[in-house]
């Protein structure tokens, strides 16, 4: 009697195989009675298509065991150019259409009995939307492997056209890299892929452009200043600045690194300002940007309202995990995103009520509990609020009719000294894509919360009115021609220098954009010049089309006219000179002979005027003495 069996297990989220009784109605249990291998092949085309090669093996763990028929499940995505093939020879195959997906079913035309009998034959197909190109990034996802157990043996091999330009991140890490003429090559093994899938991009950088608006309005009477959240830059992300509309009375950072903009309002006034530019994201951390401070123990493992960093009941879970990693795992297995509070003027919860209501969570409580955890447990940590690139269907409608931002944590990372972002809620919400080891390049940080659980506001908070807005326009971008800040100097000198009293000046630095200037160093060089009361300094900071003005009061010596006047402006590596002409020179040595002149005509008539005074006063006193003698 011939036993046959169709072999059940599944793969993937996309990809199901299933091994079922085809002869007698009793369980099949073919991960027992079949070693089951797979050694699968993604190659990623332009077209953004993968073209699948599955070359699978199945080795008889019994004498009397054997399979006549194989099937495949493709849940989702249904493939092309199905085709499959054993020792070069083609093998029947039925295509069976369903509303989820596709069943293939493959025939084998003899029976392969004995035990430690192998069969191996190659199931080929095209799948499309594999790969995606957005902006200057290609996004790959390769699916998970849903029921690991029942296959023994797994490789995948992952080919990317060179012309992808290099990894920005690759997750899980591959355990091997090759590189040939066309294909970069990826490899991975079964146990890389039980958690997550493969999730990779490629290229150096992603760009976005973005419009923001902020409606301001001056509630009281009097005069007032007001201050808003401007992309900053990061370790991570560099801002381009095209305009803002109207320019801000300055421009300062804040101990988390925000932008703050000042602006100044009237009585009752309202105010609209317009942002725009462009935001280079980053793999890697990048060294264009100012690193304002280390994290301290009295801001960054501070408790506030939402992080209640000595809860007993925070304590309590934080004490069992030391390591952001353990942290972020809690909090992604723990916490489950609920889709039906994604709108807006939703409550925050804060951490320890989404500890005590963890199926009631979106990014805020993601964010919170785990930035509570990690201070409880003396890890630095921080909110950051802003914009993330999302397909998902259940969250980006709400986002193109009105302005739900995105919440992750940052932690501080002392090996690579810098704030290191991850998303908890994304990881729970695809499926267990890591967003710990390698973060993505679709986020954009607005604004920094490390001081404040709620300060600053981030664009897109700046309302007017009680209709919704769309006041954040985020879109795939590219680089701005100008990509360097230049600063520009105008030295502004007194009309004549005097010799004795001195004269006042101003040095005004204007950054034009569009990047922020860091770390300048400013100094003034003088020649047939003295200057004092100087109070010009280096810039730590200057955001694109802000100034500083520094003052000066500068002194000449008195017969200076063929001597050479000059003053030099050092910013950075630039030099700014200001050469005082020879006709003003003599203007000044006239005039300043002409006052010498006067001042000199003046002394004598005084001291003239006053020996007269003397002389009458002394013969007035003579002629009264004489008098009293007689």
């Amino acid at each position: 009697m011939r036993l046959a069996r169709y072999i059940s297990h599944t793969f993937a989220f996309f990809l199901t195989c299933y091994f079922l009784l085809v002869t007698f109605n009793f369980p099949a249990h073919a991960q027992e009675e079949f070693d089951v291998s797979y050694d699968t092949t993604y190659t990623l085309s332009p077209d953004g298509t993968a073209d699948v090669i599955q070359e699978i093996t199945l080795t008889n763990s019994f004498s009397k065991v054997y399979a006549t028929s194989y099937r495949l499940i493709l849940e989702g995505k249904k493939p092309d150019n199905i085709k499959s093939l054993q020792d070069g020879e083609v093998l029947p195959i039925e295509v069976i259409e369903e509303e989820k997906g596709v069943k293939i079913d493959i025939s084998f035309p003899d029976a392969l009995v004995g035990r430690g009998k192998s069969r191996t034959f190659i199931v080929s197909y095209t799948l499309p939307k594999v790969v995606i190109q957005n902006g200057r990034v290609w996004d790959a996802t390769i699916p998970k492997l849903a029921s690991p157990e029942n296959i023994d043996t797994y490789t995948l091999t992952l080919r990317v056209p060179v012309e992808f330009g290099n990894p920005a991140y690759i997750s899980p890490e591959p355990i091997r890299k090759t590189t040939s003429s066309d294909f970069q090559n990826f490899v991975f093994q079964k146990n890389n892929l039980v958690k997550a899938g493969v999730v990779a991009a490629f290229g150096e950088f992603q760009v976005f452009s973005f419009t923001l608006n902020y409606h301001l309005q001056n509630p009281l009477s009097s005069l007032g200043e007001t201050e808003i959240a401007l992309p900053p830059d990061t370790a991570f992300q560099r801002v381009f600045y095209d305009d803002i509309t109207p320019r801000p009375e300055d421009v300062r950072l804040d101990g988390d690194g925000n932008w703050l903009a000042a602006y100044k309002l009237k009585g009752g006034e309202r105010l609209d300002v317009i942002a725009q530019g462009r935001v280079q994201v980053f793999a890697e951390p990048q060294d264009h940007y100012s690193k304002t401070r280390l994290p301290t123990f009295s801001s960054d493992l501070a408790e506030t309202k939402y992080w209640q960093v000595t809860d007993p009941q925070i304590r309590s879970v934080a004490t069992s995990l030391v390591e952001p990693r353990a942290i972020y795992d809690f909090v992604t297995n723990y916490l489950t995103y609920d889709y039906s509070r994604v709108r807006e003027g939703i409550e925050r919860l804060g951490a320890k009520a989404a500890l005590e209501n963890p199926s009631s969570a979106i990014c805020m409580e993601f964010t919170d509990l785990f930035i509570t955890l990690s201070r409880a447990a003396g890890i630095p940590a921080r909110e950051v609020n802003g914009y993330a690139h999302t397909e998902n269907p259940e969250i980006q409608p709400l986002s193109l009719v009105a302005d739900v931002l995105h919440a992750w944590p940052e932690y501080w990372d002392n090996e690579l000294g810098v704030w290191k972002a991850v998303d908890p809620t994304w990881e729970s919400t695809t499926g267990g894509v890591d967003f710990f080891d390698k973060f993505d390049l679709a986020h954009i940080t607005f604004a920094i919360h490390g001081e404040d659980p709620n300060l600053p506001l981030p664009a897109g908070s700046y309302k007017s009115g009680i209709n919704p807005q769309k006041d954040v326009q985020v879109q795939f971008g590219r680089l701005p021609d100008t990509r360097i800040a230049k600063p520009e100097v105008d030295i502004v000198m007194p009309k004549s220098i005097l010799p004795f009293l001195g004269s006042q000046g101003e040095v005004k630095i204007y950054n034009p954009g569009p990047t922020a200037l860091y770390d300048i160093p400013v100094n003034t060089k003088m020649s047939g010049l003295k200057v004092s009361d100087s109070n010009v300094e280096n810039i730590d900071f200057l955001a694109p089309f802000d100034q500083r003005t520094f003052t000066f009061r500068l002194t000449s010596s008195l017969f200076a006219i063929n001597n050479e006047q000059k003053m030099e402006v050092l910013v950075g590596n630039d030099i700014f000179e200001y050469n005082v002409p020879v006709q003003e020179r003599r203007i000044t040595l006239a005039a300043t002979i002409f006052g010498f002149l006067l001042l000199v005509i003046m002394l004598s008539i005084g001291i003239w005027v006053l020996y007269g005074s003397k002389r009458r006063i002394k013969a007035f006193l003579g002629r009264n003495t004489d008098q009293t003698v007689v």
